[in-house]
């Protein structure tokens, strides 16, 4: 028998049974798997945050441990995302000191330029936990929400001038009511980018024609936001995302299953048929992110 050989066979037994004996497979190396955090950051008034070079920092005692940019996504209603790296807790040392053991509390900031924000959707939430593999959403509202209500009062204070009722308080103001009648909610207005005092400016998807399985629908879009089409076959779903074209972009456009808004326009769009006409939806939705 070749020596080298066998001794090669030997060490590798050995190497498999020490494996075994220290029972390798069941304690983990000291990374754990990341996790995300990811979501859309909105100013004071409603409007995603856009500025060049803001970022949103994670913060555990005192400490930033990391950041990401927050900038335009290929997912709609998201315009920041965050890996945090997860310790394993099996050793006494962090495998890296920005690293974070599971179940420890962080909070999350904003920084515009010189200022750094704590969003009022975290205020009285000391902590999100540290979760290894996870991913979570966490949408972010700046500004100041003195009421708690979930409206940021430079908001409020906006709707109030614009109604013309200057002896309204933050108070009178609240998410659930609807100031201009015209079916959307102050908060629904306020994610969606309406004017809470125009009932004429509402969100609204209009019908505008249908042929052979295709829907033309029509809609207003405002800058910053993305929007997607649901489509079913009952008022009580289920609903499913579905394609459309744009007829303005031409013939050789590619279909899209989102569209980012970069302005204030009608927007006009076209479904794309299915490929099982018993499945082509009969009531359509449009989603605001």
């Amino acid at each position: 028998m070749n020596p080298a050989r066998h001794l090669a066979r030997s060490l590798h037994r050995i190497t498999l049974a020490s494996c075994v004996a220290l029972g390798w497979g069941a304690v983990a190396f000291p990374p754990a798997p990341h996790q995300e955090v990811y979501g859309l950051v909105r100013d004071e008034l409603g409007n995603p945050v856009t500025a060049t070079g803001a970022t949103v920092l994670l913060e555990a005692n005192g400490t930033i441990l990391a950041s990401g940019t927050i900038g335009a996504s290929s997912e709609p209603g998201v315009n920041y995302r965050l890996l945090i790296p997860i310790d394993s807790g099996a050793t006494a040392d962090l495998y890296k000191p920005s690293a974070l053991v599971p179940t420890v509390p962080f909070r999350i900031r904003v920084k515009i330029g010189n200022v750094t924000y704590l969003p009022i959707e975290m205020s009285g939430a000391s902590a999100l936990v540290a979760q290894p593999g996870k991913s979570a959403r966490v949408d972010l509202t700046l500004g100041e929400d003195s009421d708690g209500d979930g409206l940021p009062d430079a908001w409020e204070r906006q709707l109030i001038r614009a109604l013309g009722k200057p002896g309204l308080t933050l108070a009178d103001i609240r998410p659930g009511d609807d100031a201009d009648g015209d079916g959307l909610t102050n908060l629904q207005e306020y994610l969606a980018g309406t004017y809470a005092f125009d009932p004429k400016d509402g969100f609204a998807l209009a019908l505008k024609g249908l042929s052979s399985g295709t829907a033309q629908l029509e809609f207003t879009v405002i800058h910053d936001r993305s929007y997607t089409i649901e489509g079913a076959l009952t008022p009580q779903g289920p609903w499913t995302q579905i394609p459309f074209l744009i007829p303005a972009e031409g013939t050789s456009a590619a279909q899209h299953t989102a569209y980012f808004a970069t302005d204030v326009r009608l927007l006009q769009v076209t479904t794309t048929p299915s490929t099982d006409p018993a499945s082509e939806p009969r009531f359509f939705r449009l989603m605001v992110h």
